[in-house]
């Protein structure tokens, strides 16, 4: 071969060689072109030629087969995901974007429109604007991909925002408006979340919500001044009923103590059983007993003052009781002269009462009591009093110093 020849074909046998090269790389390439990095929130599922594969990639990297062949799948799978549904509530105009409800005002000739306006119907024909935060996460990445239509998040989003808005409706139908805004927003969400893993259970979605909130409910901007109005009064009437009840209690610890409760209870028993002739004698001996033994407060102090005067009166009764006796044998054989006894210790015992002026008047045979009592022997009285009370400095009126002289002039 000529020198010509001889290049051409050294020429040619290089090319070739680096073609080989080039094509060896690139079916390297080629081979490794799947190789994924599944992240740490992520799971991956494998289809090969469109079927899916047994099994679940973890987190780290993951070789497949090149594409067309294997197909890697990932999903976010370790991670919560939150969703805001707006379907139930109003449109906002373009200066009500981002203002709190309590910034945006509509006037009463303005009506809703249905076309773009949502709203829940309550059961007491109410309307109610609510938008829903949902929280969820794939937990059965099979499931997901097997039964949603679709390999990405937003295919879950619109399962999860179709079956939001039907459980809405259903729970909403019934509770009043008051409930479905102020007094049961938490059973709302509870029920909410309850029916829509129900729905997301039976079609095995691989879908859970972990979370539902029910966020801004408010009735229709138009009424929601008077809306707020009837709860300023329902807040207005409860404190009253709080404050009535504190009163109340206050009032019966102080009237009867800790047990006023039973007592009350003991009461409406024994009225209920006189109403309907019925026997009540238990409770009426459980009333006794606790009116002796365990009633407080004042009519536990009255009870007591009773019982103590109840004790005096029956003492003097029985020391009358005992005098008469002794005295109905000696006024048996000389009444004349238990009389005279009597009177002359009856004389004795005004004549020594402290403040009684006794005067002699020779040959006069009456007794006369001079009232009011002297003057004199009233100064006399009082003085004897101030000498015999024990000195008290607590008693003492405090007196205000107020310091006079040069200096204070």
């Amino acid at each position: 071969m000529d020198a010509a020849s001889q290049s051409l074909a050294d020429a040619l046998r290089a090319s070739f060689g680096i073609l080989k090269v080039i094509m060896a790389v690139l079916f390297i390439l080629y081979v490794f072109s799947n190789v994924r990095r599944i992240q740490g929130h992520e799971e991956a599922l494998r289809l090969r030629l469109g079927q899916l594969r047994p099994g679940v990639e973890q987190p780290g990297l993951v070789w497949a087969l090149p594409f067309p062949i294997d197909e890697i799948v990932p999903l976010p799978t370790r991670k919560s995901n939150d969703l805001l549904i707006d379907s139930h509530t109003f449109r906002r105009n373009e200066n009500e974007v981002g203002k709190p409800l309590s910034f945006i005002s509509r006037g009463e000739s303005e009506g809703l429109k249905p076309a773009i306006d949502g709203a829940l119907i309550t059961a007491d024909a109410g309307l109610v604007h609510v938008q829903w935060k949902v929280t969820y996460k794939i937990e059965d990445v099979a499931g997901y991909v097997s039964q949603v239509s679709g390999r990405e998040i937003e295919a879950a989003e619109g399962l999860i925002k179709a079956l939001v808005e039907t459980a809405g409706i259903h729970v909403a139908s019934e509770l009043t408006a008051e409930e479905a805004i102020r007094t049961k927003v938490d059973a709302v969400q509870i029920d909410m979340k309850r029916l829509v893993n129900e729905r997301l259970t039976a079609l095995n979605s691989g879908i859970t919500v972990t979370r539902v909130e029910l966020f801004e409910p408010t009735p229709p901007m138009q009424v929601r001044k008077a809306f707020d109005a009837t709860q300023v009064a329902e807040n207005f009437k409860q404190k009253h009923i709080r404050d009535a009840e504190q009163e109340r209690t206050k009032i019966l610890n102080e009237a009867a103590g800790a047990v006023h409760g039973r007592l009350l209870e003991l009461l409406d028993e024994i009225d209920r059983a006189k109403a309907a002739n019925q026997p009540h004698e238990e409770e009426l001996a459980e009333l006794d007993r606790m009116l002796e033994s365990e009633v407080e407060g004042e009519a536990g102090k009255r009870i007591k003052d009773a019982g103590s005067y109840l004790s005096t009166v029956v003492g003097q009764m029985q020391s009358d009781v005992e005098l008469y006796r002794t005295l109905l044998p000696e006024f048996e054989r000389n009444p004349a002269l238990l009389v005279a006894r009597l009177w002359e210790q009856t004389k004795n015992e005004i004549f020594e009462q402290p403040g009684v002026s006794k005067f002699y008047r020779p040959g006069q045979s009456q007794i006369r009591l001079h009232i009011p009592l002297d003057p004199d022997e009233t100064r006399l009285q009082e003085e004897r009093r101030v000498r015999e009370t024990e000195f008290d400095a607590s008693k003492l009126k405090k007196t205000k110093w107020v310091p006079v002289g040069p200096e204070m002039d």
